[in-house]
């Protein structure tokens, strides 16, 4: 993981498609044909020696994101006006919503951006980018408010 950077919040330099030790135990062990690797609409590519699908797992998911934090704040303020009524109050407030103004990233799209390699065992140029928020940008209200 690489927090703070959207654009590579999963290093994918750090993946490679596992490999096979020796012929014997890709035999035994390796899928020749993934799904992965079933492209739509076209026949099924098979993976060469060394490279091993085990149980045809290509794919790494990520289902998360980065931690959400959010902070609001909100600041008001009483006149009770006795001139008027015993009761009568007029409440000044102001609200600010996500007063921080963090970004925060939503998970990574399937299956655009959650597949580290493509069918052929090539890296996903898109895997691991973060291109949309969860939460608004910084919003800041004021408001009055009158009770009887």
């Amino acid at each position: 993981m690489n927090p703070g950077n959207p654009v590579k919040y999963v290093k994918t330099e750090c993946f490679s498609v596992p490999s096979a030790p020796d012929m014997a135990f890709w035999t035994a062990n390796c899928d020749p044909f993934p799904p992965s690797m079933q492209l739509k609409n076209k026949p099924p590519v098979a993976a060469v020696f060394p490279q091993c699908f085990i149980c045809a797992a290509m794919r790494q998911k990520y289902s998360h994101g980065a931690r959400l934090i959010n902070m609001d704040f909100a600041v008001f303020k009483n006149n009770h006006l006795r001139r008027i009524s015993e009761t009568f109050n007029v409440q000044f407030r102001a609200e600010m919503f996500n007063i921080l103004n963090r970004a925060n990233f939503a998970p990574p799209v399937l299956p655009d951006q959650t597949d580290i390699f493509n069918g052929d065992g090539s890296l996903n140029d898109s895997a691991g980018q973060l291109k949309s928020t969860v939460t608004d940008a910084r919003e800041i209200q004021f408001g009055i408010k009158i009770v009887w």
